[in-house]
Order: structure tokens, then sequence, then C-alpha cells
């Protein structure tokens, strides 16, 4: 904080607790050290590090719990299923930090479910994608992808950009999609990725996109943890919204 100096002290404290929480020093769900440690800390007093909370509490970046303390402020995005935008695209655009790992690709055979969606003889091979999605830094979703292997995407391909961009740079832009969820639990191996105890509550989210001119190239299955994500439908007398809203505590409601 030294070339901070010349600031008055509360807002000094102020940055520097918000650069902490923006670069995630505590994670979801962790408390911040106590308000008379943090002052100490700083060497202020603690009517200074007060007008320091409550100028952070204003900004949305923290929130303070009754007899539990203070915590990083729940973060709320939600993914409009009613748009064919790319899951990542959606979350970065409203602030999220979304970071991408491809955990492998190979050439398969296609599952039976995957050849039935994109219209494939049985023994048909697919190119097989395993991505782990985080969000805020926490694993929030494991996609399991299959593209056809006549659109000649390759593994190199796939690194800095999605699945979609990729098909649009070899002229299969994606013009529709079908898509069902359904609900699931994690098994030992998911559940080790996605960081969660072995049989938490996923939902499972499994869409076939579909090219402008009718051809079938992409079939994605993908599992969200239940304790960050819901499903909302929106209705109105002329709109129907349906979106997942996911909150990256942990806490899902209303």
């Amino acid at each position: 904080m030294n070339d901070r100096a010349r600031l008055p002290k509360y807002l000094a404290v102020h940055d520097d607790i918000r650069a902490r929480i923006q670069a995630g020093e505590w994670a979801p769900e962790e408390a911040l050290p106590a308000q008379r440690e943090l002052a100490a800390s700083y060497g202020v007093t603690i009517m200074t590090l007060r007008r320091a909370v409550q100028l952070l509490e204003n900004e949305g970046l923290i929130e303070t719990r009754h007899g539990a303390g203070m915590f990083p402020a729940s973060r709320r995005y939600h993914y409009d299923l009613m748009h064919l935008s790319g899951f990542a695209e959606d979350l970065i655009a409203q602030g999220a930090r979304v970071d991408t790992e491809v955990l492998g690709s190979e050439r398969v055979v296609a599952p039976t479910d995957v050849a039935r969606a994109l219209h494939l003889r049985s023994g048909e091979q697919v190119l097989g994608v395993r991505r782990l999605r985080r969000i805020d830094a926490r694993p929030s979703v494991l996609q399991l992808s299959y593209l056809r292997w006549d659109v000649g995407v390759s593994a190199q391909d796939l690194h800095g950009a999605s699945l979609y961009e990729v098909l649009a740079r070899r002229g299969l832009a994606v013009g529709s999609a079908e898509e069902s969820i359904t609900v699931s639990v994690l098994e030992q191996e998911q559940a080790a990725v996605l960081e969660r105890p072995i049989s938490s509550p996923v939902m499972v989210s499994r869409r076939c996109s579909i090219t402008e001119d009718g051809h079938r190239v992409l079939y994605d299955r993908a599992l969200i943890p239940a304790d960050i994500a819901e499903l909302r439908l929106d209705r109105g007398p002329d709109r129907l919204v349906v979106a997942y809203h996911l909150d990256d505590t942990g806490r899902v409601g209303l």
C-alpha cells in the first residue's frame, strides 16, 4: 500500500481488499479475516476499516452475515437456453472469469446415443473432446463433446476457441440445436474432477447442434452440479425465457 500513501486510509484499505477479492484470495464461502484482525494488519483503526468495508458492501463485493463474518459476495450468472451463443461467451459477457481446460481428445467409435443424435451409421467414428469449465476459478461444468469426424476438426484446433467458433471457421455455422435436460448423480471420477462428493446431484444437458443447412455436426453432454445451478422459466403472455442461473458460492435459490 506504499504507492497509495496519499489516499485516505480507508480508500487505500478498500482498494487493497478489493484487489485481493478479485484475485480470488478468498474462495467462495470462505470468510475474510475478522474486522479487528484486518484493521491490525493494515495498521488502521477499526472505524477506518469499517468505512472501507461499507464501501465494499455498497459495491457488491462483500456481504456481512450476522454471527458468521464477512464473505466475498455471491455472483450470479445466467445462460439463456433460448439463444445459440456458447456457454463461455455468455458468461464472460456478464463479467465471469471462465477458464476451459481440455482434459483429453481422441478419435472414438460414436456411442449409440451420439450416433443416433448425429444420424451416423453404427461403427462410424467421431472426435471426442473432454473439457472442464471453471467459473471464477471454481470447477463448474464437465463437458464431453463429440464432433463428426468428417468435419475435419483436430485436437490442435480446440485450444483457445469455442467449438462453435471452430465450426464457423469451416463454414459450418450453427443455426439451431436440440437440447434436453435431465438429472443424475456424480460417479467417482466425475466427482473428483468437479471437486464434489460422490453421488452429488447434477443437471445433465444433452445438446445436438445443427448447421444452418441442416447438418448435425456436434453432440454435447454437460454435467452441471446442482449446488451452483438451477433452471428457470420466465413466462409471459408473449414470451418464454429458459435459462440456467449459476451461483459461484454454491447457494442456489430465488
